[in-house]
């Protein structure tokens, strides 16, 4: 392009050579450019090299600039660039000789202005013969969550020496942590082994399938591949779960009549921790009471049923196609008609649910709902005053007949429906309470258990059983329905402080007063089971602890001295438990008659734990930050007084982390609004008083449902109690909590 000579040249370049050489024994070829400028302004200046006869979109990287860009310099500076030259431009391969190359310099101030200046390379001895290059394995398969080592060979047949860059393509770069591409030098004649360590993640990340490999060689020669393949093997687990397990028609009862029939919405969940999108299909079946003679035995319902027919008045959502990774759900609707007179019937309906050409088996693949059906017209129309009069008399009798506990209540729990609460007590005995309409009333009762229950707990996915453990350290295994109990015998007069199952309901671990951790596998009951699977000893005397974490891998344990540690639980595959860790947390330290009290981790932020202790201080930690550094970590949040500086005696969080609930010595029962990130609302710091009594309370349990909080206590005044607090309409901004309303209930 030739310039009109009114206009003046804003660029001018120098280059410090204008022939380099590029040899096989020669890394690079280095020159500089210097760069003025001829301009009236500042202005910043990009060089680049063009090759004469380059290949057309080919990304190949064959010279490096410094700098890249320059900084903006003033009229009449310079700048100046270094130019390293490593490889052959992208030209015709094999090629040897004289090269003619382009210095082009341009600037984004100076529009239209350039400049360009001839420079010839020189290649003296480049090979182009490639490598020989293969994969030793071609076709390898792998499981998740597995470290395996990929091997390649590369050999040199030509008789100089040769520098090679290798790239695996075909798996994610992520799973390589040296990375996917290595630089290899080669002796003449000479061959060598490349390695590729790739560690496959969890089976959520790592699908099952077959992942062509493509192993790369290029360089100063043709570029060469190597072929093969990787095959992710199926892994993981698949749920099956029903929510609610329990509905009545109507939801809402009316004042003065119900509607004539109605529908109970229910939501199948389907929990996808695998590496497989596998069909579901799903069959409904009505369960019909037997009829028998007095005392004959009850036979279950046969189990086989159709998948493509439905009982009257049941409709499904439309299946997925395939359940992808995660959590998926699927309505069901039972329609049923309502009782014009009498009481309210139950019906119940098995839904069973199987995975399609699934290698991972389906687990708690069959569930029992049951729908309560009220009568139109509702119970007090029917008698009218006579049924009121012998309701208020059967009320008065079942008062006199079950006063309730007779000692103080230590333990009480929701169970995973939010519809009962379950209480221990010291007169050696557990109560089963039914929750209708924020009242609790004695579903059924356990006793002579021989000594006081300091701890129940339900067991996971099964509501049915309980876990109790009692005041001479033995610990028993209940069936709430049958009234069969299988015991677990550690030595006695170990106390029992705490019981808490793994998320899978197999593994059952207690804390005991002498500082023992033991560790029982429970998936199958015996009469009796005299030895646990693993014993710890955390050379203290135990007040709580929970689990904590995404995969119930570290124990939370707290007691004598307020100490408080981390310790690793986690088995493999085999069974075989890895060496185990204890983490000692930086908790304020105390004396001989300072504790502990309770432990607390929210359900769906297991990493998120809350503490109390007999100094009235109420904490919250993220246990995730303490794990990775090793139990040097902090609580979220200053610890606070959560009771005016009396023991705190009983704390628990709901399962989504939004709310604590807390009792203490003082006789308060105190709810806490927290941010869903392990800081109190700035609204409610102080806590909602929900009671206040003249005794202390020793356990407390709260749950969230879906527009309410609910929270349950128990103390020395040996009464269970129950209180609900609405949820506010007025959701925060940006804030996965909810707000609670204006006063409890």
């Amino acid at each position: 392009m030739v310039e009109p000579a009114t206009t003046k040249k804003q660029i001018t370049t120098e280059l410090s050579h204008r022939q380099v050489t590029l040899s096989a024994g020669q890394a690079t070829a280095v020159f500089y450019a210097t760069v003025y400028n001829d301009s009236s302004r500042f202005a910043s200046f990009q060089l680049r090299l063009l090759a004469a006869g380059a290949l057309l979109n080919t990304p190949k990287s064959w010279y490096r600039l410094t700098p890249a860009i320059s900084t903006k310099i003033p009229a009449g500076d310079c700048t100046r660039f270094q130019i390293e030259i490593f490889d052959l431009p992208p030209i015709a391969q094999q090629f040897q000789g004289a090269i003619d190359l382009t210095v082009e310099v341009t600037s984004r101030e100076l529009e239209n202005q350039y400049d360009r200046q001839l420079l010839r390379l020189v290649a003296e001895g480049l090979q182009g013969q490639p490598p020989d290059l293969s994969l030793l394995v071609p076709n390898q398969e792998a499981r998740p969550n597995e470290r395996v080592t990929i091997l390649g060979q590369i050999q040199n047949p030509t008789s100089v020496p040769m520098e090679a860059t290798l790239r695996l393509d075909g798996l994610p770069d992520r799973w390589f942590p040296a990375g996917i591409q290595q630089i290899v030098s080669l002796p003449a004649g000479k061959s060598q082994k490349v390695v590729f360590e790739c560690e496959i993640p969890s089976p959520e990340q790592a699908f099952s399938q077959i992942y062509p490999l493509r192993l790369e060689a290029t360089g100063r020669f043709p570029s060469v591949t190597a072929a093969g393949s990787f095959y992710i093997l199926p892994a993981g687990t698949l749920q099956f779960a029903c929510s609610p397990l329990e509905c009545a028609i109507p939801e809402v009862l009316g004042r003065w009549q119900n509607p004539p029939q109605g529908t109970a919405k229910f939501s199948l969940q389907f929990r996808n921790q695998s590496n497989l999108a596998p069909g579901v299909q799903v069959a409904v079946q009505a369960l019909k009471p037997q009829r028998r003679w007095f005392g004959a035995k009850a036979t279950p319902p046969p189990a086989v049923v159709d998948p493509l027919v439905l009982p009257p008045g049941v409709s499904l959502g439309s299946l997925p196609v395939a359940l992808p990774t995660g959590n998926s759900t699927l309505p069901l609707y039972i329609q049923q008609r309502l009782p014009w007179l009498g009481w309210a019937r139950s019906k119940r309906f098995e839904v069973k649910a199987a995975a399609i050409d699934c290698h991972i088996p389906l687990q708690d693949e069959t569930q029992t709902l049951e729908v309560n059906l009220f009568p139109v017209i509702p119970l007090w129309q029917q008698l009218l005053g006579v049924l009121l009069v012998l309701g208020l008399g059967a009320l008065t009798w079942s008062l006199l007949r079950d006063p309730g506990h007779q000692a103080a209540v230590n333990s009480v729990q929701f169970n995973g429906q939010g519809t009962e609460v379950l209480s221990g007590s010291s007169d050696q005995s557990i109560r089963r309470w039914k929750i209708l309409e924020q009242h609790l009333y004695t579903q059924s009762r356990m006793g002579n258990l021989t000594k006081a229950v300091r701890v129940a707990r339900y067991r996971p996915v099964n509501n049915d059983q309980v876990a109790l453990g009692l005041e001479n350290g033995e610990i028993q295994l209940a069936n709430l329905l049958t009234g069969e109990r299988s015991r677990l015998t550690p030595d006695k007069d170990d106390r029992v402080f705490g019981l808490v199952f793994s998320r899978d309901a197999r593994t059952l671990y207690s804390g005991h007063g002498s500082g023992l951790v033991l560790q029982w596998d429970i998936r199958n009951f015996h009469p009796t089971q005299n030895k646990p699977q693993l014993a710890y000893d955390t050379q203290f005397a135990i007040q709580a602890m929970t689990l904590v974490g995404n995969t119930d891998e570290y124990l939370a344990i707290g007691g004598r001295f307020n100490r408080f540690l981390l310790m690793q639980v986690l088995t493999d595959s085999h069974q075989k438990p890895k060496t185990t860790q204890f983490f000692d947390l930086p908790y304020p330290s105390g004396g001989s008659t300072d504790y502990i009290t309770s432990l607390s981790a929210a359900t769906e932020q297991p990493n998120l734990l809350a503490i109390s202790d007999t100094q009235g201080r109420i904490s919250l930690w993220d246990t995730d930050t303490c794990v990775q550094n090793r139990g040097n970590c902090a609580a979220i949040d200053k610890a606070w007084l959560g009771h005016e500086g009396s023991p705190v005696r009983a704390i628990a969080l709901s399962s989504n982390g939004c709310f604590l609930a807390s009792g203490g010595d003082d006789g308060r029962v105190k709810l806490w609004s927290l941010d869903g990130q392990g800081l109190r609302r700035s609204s409610e710091l102080s806590g909602r008083v929900l009671d206040q009594t003249k005794h202390p309370l020793n356990a407390v349990d709260v749950i969230q449902t879906r527009d309410s909080v609910w929270v349950t206590s128990g103390g020395a005044d040996k009464q269970v109690r129950l209180y609900r607090v609405s949820l506010s309409s007025n959701q925060l901004e940006g804030n996965r909590c909810p707000v609670l309303a204006g006063g409890k209930s």
